[in-house]
């Protein structure tokens, strides 16, 4: 007779789904997700016209880059982009996705990345990074939900707090993307003089990995184990811990005491962020010059 343990052993993982993508949806949110995307385009463009420099673009080129990870995150957190669109734009890991893909990347993490840069380098208190972390995580309830309710794609699996078709362990997760990418600019773009400014391209793919690696495992060990629902749930509450830990360790990153941030108000912050404002007003963001001696001071950083 020949005796098998299974005591340990987990689970077939659940299949992803085949239901095609329905064309009227796809071309909805294709649209919706699309105008953000001419948006930042469109400014983008402009700061290049009127000599504000090409900071824009690079982060929604890098954000372009980092759609490169949604089939790692859709395989480990099963979520299925139904296939067979008219808009296919690339393949990887024996899936297709969609031109919407590409969109939600250039807005939500190379366009949030640059944001998030312009408002710590405005100035922001700890208080005022978690609620820029909450604020993503609002606009990421806006943006996804109509793809799920439409059918557009679906999650499968015993996913935690799924309430209308958005499990709710992604949302606090993918905040972290922009906010870590607007971070590494933030203290490195001192640095990034002439042509090193390409390198912010690479940064927004990599704060991509390690939002998701540093904050999502938990759930995705739950979910390929194929556990009870209250396994899932479990993995959930220490995902949302492990994604407020990383807004917390930014805050050491980005945050500045409270007499050192003359913008007060969510308002009167992102506007500050989008329009700017008048040179004088904030103070210089702290530079840290690496010691040793191949180390060079960046052109106009205050000691």
């Amino acid at each position: 007779m020949t005796f098998t343990p299974t005591v340990l052993a987990a689970r077939a993982i659940p299949e992803h789904p085949t239901t095609e993508m329905p064309l009227t949806p796809e071309i909805i949110f294709t649209i919706f997700l699309g105008i953000p995307v001419a948006i930042g385009l469109f400014f983008a463009i402009r700061h290049l016209v009127t000599g504000k420099g090409p900071l824009l673009l690079v982060c929604l080129i890098g954000g372009g880059i980092a759609c490169l990870f949604e089939p790692i995150v859709d395989t480990l957190g099963l979520c299925y982009i139904r296939e067979g669109a008219a808009l296919t734009t690339f393949s990887s890991m024996g899936r297709d996705f969609p031109l919407f893909i590409n969109f939600v990347y250039i807005w939500y993490v190379g366009g949030l990345a640059y944001l998030a840069y312009r408002i710590f380098s405005n100035g922001v208190t700890v208080k005022g990074l978690f609620q820029l972390y909450a604020m993503d995580v609002c606009i990421n309830i806006f943006l996804e939900s109509p793809g799920v309710l439409m059918g557009a794609y679906e999650y499968y699996g015993p996913q935690p707090m799924n309430f209308w078709g958005l499990p709710l362990w992604w949302v606090f997760v993918n905040p972290i993307m922009p906010l870590t990418a607007g971070a590494l600019i933030y203290r490195l773009k001192p640095y990034l003089t002439g042509w090193r400014i390409a390198m912010i391209i690479p940064f927004i793919p990599m704060a991509d990995g390690i939002g998701n690696g540093a904050a999502a495992w938990p759930v995705w060990t739950a979910l390929n184990l194929d556990a009870a629902l209250w396994v899932s749930y479990l993995a959930f509450l220490v995902t949302v811990g492990l994604a407020l830990i990383c807004v917390w360790v930014l805050s050491f990153v980005v945050a500045r005491p409270e007499d050192e941030v003359p913008l007060k108000g969510k308002g009167a912050i992102i506007k500050a962020a989008i329009f700017g404002v008048k040179e004088g007003d904030v103070p210089p963001p702290p530079i840290t010059i690496p010691s040793g001696p191949r180390a060079k001071e960046p052109a106009g950083a205050a000691v």
